[in-house]
């Protein structure tokens, strides 16, 4: 990568990556509280719905944390078994290709699992690297609606931006909550937008958006960032397609 890119995305990360991008993007969720199983619910809650049109999905998010304040807060209402007692149609749609069965499958599998961790963090403790600890919380949520097939050559794009939002430090948007994944272990969540300015900017020449050119994409960005390539997602992210 030549100098000039290099000035180029960092200036772009530095425009970006600030207080003011929250409002315009789901993590805007999780900024709401300040108890860590807050963040941490509504953020993979968050996650797992960012997809498709912005304003809409942002909507439904809206009303599912009006929800979950409702009962106390996105961990009071998992723990509680709150989203229970919501009275709606299982196989009415809840956005997309998500009904509301599909969320209270997804609630259902984050109530089993602070049944006996504290976090979800704990999937990735004592892992070798970042693709098994993302297996095994691909494994835990099998069959729920969105989630990625274990092992699957997709990019998975909302589970690491999921992660993050958990893993980096020192950050006005994420929130460095977890010290069990390091920030250069992480992989830039890969969308559409993401793989056209990447491929423009010739930092991968791969034909496919998934989870091998989001790496080489990542790698890329730590020419810049060996420490925290993941930051290399707010350089992206502000840089138009010509």
């Amino acid at each position: 990568m030549d100098e000039s890119l290099k000035r180029e995305l960092m200036a772009a990360a530095l425009r970006n990556e600030t207080a003011a991008f929250i409002d315009t993007d789901p993590v805007r969720f999780p900024h709401r509280y300040t108890d860590r199983r807050d963040i941490e619910v509504s953020g993979f809650i968050s996650a797992w719905m960012a997809y498709g049109s912005r304003r809409v999905f942002l909507g439904v998010l809206e009303k599912l944390h009006t929800l979950m304040d409702a009962a106390g807060g996105p961990y009071r209402f998992i723990v509680s078994h709150a989203w229970e007692n919501l009275e709606s149609d299982p196989n009415a749609c809840l956005y997309r290709f998500y009904k509301w069965s599909d969320y209270w499958m997804l609630c259902s599998r984050m109530a089993s699992a602070y049944e006996t961790m504290d976090s979800m963090e704990e999937f990735f403790a004592g892992k070798n690297t970042l693709a098994e600890g993302v297996r095994s919380l691909c494994l835990f949520f099998e069959g729920v609606e969105g989630i990625p097939v274990p092992d699957s050559p997709s990019a998975n794009k909302r589970f690491y931006m999921f992660l993050r939002w958990m893993v980096r430090e020192d950050s006005p948007v994420d929130f460095g909550i977890w010290t069990s994944v390091t920030p250069s272990a992480l992989v830039i969540p890969l969308d559409t937008h993401v793989y056209q300015i990447a491929t423009r900017l010739g930092l991968t020449a791969r034909r496919n958006a998934d989870l091998k050119t989001a790496v080489e994409i990542t790698r890329a960005m730590a020419q810049i960032w060996p420490d925290d390539p993941a930051r290399g997602d707010f350089a992206l992210y502000g840089t138009e397609v010509s």
